[in-house]
């Protein structure tokens, strides 16, 4: 679903990637982990096309976004970011729903004026997931009305809205309160378990990463330090660099 090659990314003269690869099957859960700074997010905003990259190459459901190694991407280049992004999901750490528009305005926006949906039926399937995240009381609040985990659930459902093959979570709870925490972890769970969803996700919540991934990917610095199955990865860790993380966040 998503294969990354020879990954080159810098921010002016600090060089973050060089050199990574990484592949994600179809229905698989990648969970990135490791200390804040270290290219998770990066990682994620690369592959949906919110930044460029200097080398390598990225494929999203065989669309190519190699050609993205420039900060002002050609006509054929913003075609391939607009095709990805109708076939990835994502959801970001500070919610960014529309707050002039109601819950409900804020699934249906896209799947009407992107996909072309009428609006009578972007809205039935809106309620659908609105009720699937326990918010379809909420349909006509506006966002500021929510508590942070209600807003992050709403923008959940609004990415699912658009019906896209994957989704990509970047640190999804970090700006949460921790009661509201479980309520959002939960209805990720419930996207991974009962759709099969191909989903990467980048948290510092290490005992959903250790229940949820199929995959962790250990990141330090840019680099990929280690990778393996979350009993491997959290039991026997390979890497000195992994161990001290773990003891330092699993220690907090």
């Amino acid at each position: 679903m998503i294969k990354i090659r020879n990954l080159y990314k810098s921010f002016g003269n600090h060089k973050l990637f060089q050199g990574i690869d990484l592949e994600v099957k179809k229905g698989e859960v990648i969970v990135l982990i490791g200390p804040s700074g270290s290219g998770k997010s990066t990682l994620l905003r690369c592959i949906n096309g919110l930044e460029h990259f200097e080398q390598g190459e990225i494929d999203v459901a065989e669309i190519a976004l190699h050609s993205l190694n420039r900060s002002r991407p050609s006509r054929e280049d913003a075609e391939a970011i607009r095709q990805v992004r109708l076939k990835v999901g994502m959801v970001f750490q500070q919610f960014n729903l529309f707050p002039h528009m109601t819950v409900l305005e804020n699934v249906v926006e896209a799947p009407v004026r992107v996909l072309g949906i009428d609006r009578g039926t972007a809205e039935k399937d809106a309620l659908s997931f609105l009720r699937r995240i326990n918010l379809e009381s909420k349909a006509l609040a506006r966002p500021a009305t929510l508590s942070g985990g209600e807003q992050q659930r709403v923008a959940i459902a609004r990415a699912l809205a658009m019906r896209p093959q994957a989704m990509l979570f970047d640190e999804p709870t970090a700006s949460l309160d921790p009661e509201t925490v479980g309520d959002v972890l939960a209805v990720i769970r419930d996207l991974v378990y009962q759709e099969g969803m191909t989903t990467l996700i980048s948290t510092h919540e290490m005992g959903f990463a250790r229940e949820i991934a199929h995959e962790v990917v250990v990141f330090d610095k840019g680099e990929i330090v280690e990778q393996g199955p979350p009993e491997s990865i959290f039991t026997s860790p390979g890497q000195e660099r992994t161990r001290t993380f773990l003891r330092r966040v699993l220690a907090k």
